[in-house]
């Protein structure tokens, strides 16, 4: 598949059919591989709006943890323990800091040739209808994060380069194996220029949020042994 690193959804007969009836594709000229949909030899690619569709009716639910990539529908890795204490701490940190931003967690950004994530934490700009009638996209998002374990390779390859193509201004990769936060930022023509780590008794200051000044303890480690 195009997507490396990541592993596709996989679709049932029954809901190939509902697709059909949908609509939203050709069942004649589609055939389940392995619980993907292909069409003339290639796994089928999913327009933003059909992707949303599939989650109007039901093929798509609460339980199914995907996102949309490149028009392919990829599953999302496992939350584990340690991953949700983080973005905990992510939110005690973020919320009270960005001003008239929102901080919104695991939600879609809406960004250029069907690609639609949903980081882990992203801080997106005020806007009047806190975004009920559309996702953000990348002019409106500020700051992403993505919390990672299982998903370090794909997060520091795919995500970084799609971030950086959509020019979003700063995105934090926290890695869980390491216990370290990469931080990229400034984007220019498809590449973050300022790429740097930071470890534990490190901090970095926050080109995006203006004033916010962060440590890796803040993030890493438990509230009782850093006070936010």
């Amino acid at each position: 598949m195009a997507v490396q690193f990541a592993q596709p959804f996989r679709f049932t007969e029954q809901q190939v059919a509902r697709m059909a009836e949908a609509g939203l594709i050709h069942r004649d000229e589609t055939r389940l591989i392995d619980g993907v949909p292909y069409r003339a030899g290639a796994p089928i690619r999913f327009s933003r709006a059909a992707y949303y569709r599939l989650g109007e009716m039901g093929v798509l639910t609460k339980r199914d943890r995907v996102e949309l990539i490149d028009g392919e529908i990829i599953e999302m890795s496992p939350i584990s323990p340690r991953h949700s204490a983080c973005v905990s701490r992510l939110a005690r940190l973020l919320t009270p800091r960005v001003g008239s931003a929102l901080v919104r967690f695991e939600n879609p950004l809406a960004l250029p040739d069907e690609y639609d994530p949903q980081p882990d934490v992203v801080v997106v700009r005020a806007r009047d209808d806190d975004y009920e009638e559309s996702h953000p996209t990348s002019d409106e998002a500020l700051l992403v994060v993505e919390v990672a374990d299982s998903s370090l390779r794909y997060d520091r390859t795919v995500k970084v380069q799609r971030y950086a193509d959509a020019g979003l201004p700063e995105y934090w990769l926290v890695d869980l194996t390491r216990n370290e936060v990469i931080v990229y930022q400034d984007p220019i023509a498809g590449e973050y220029r300022n790429a740097r780590t930071y470890g534990l008794g490190e901090s970095w200051t926050s080109m995006a949020i203006p004033g916010l000044v962060v440590s890796a303890n803040m993030i890493l480690k438990r509230r009782s042994q850093e006070t936010l």
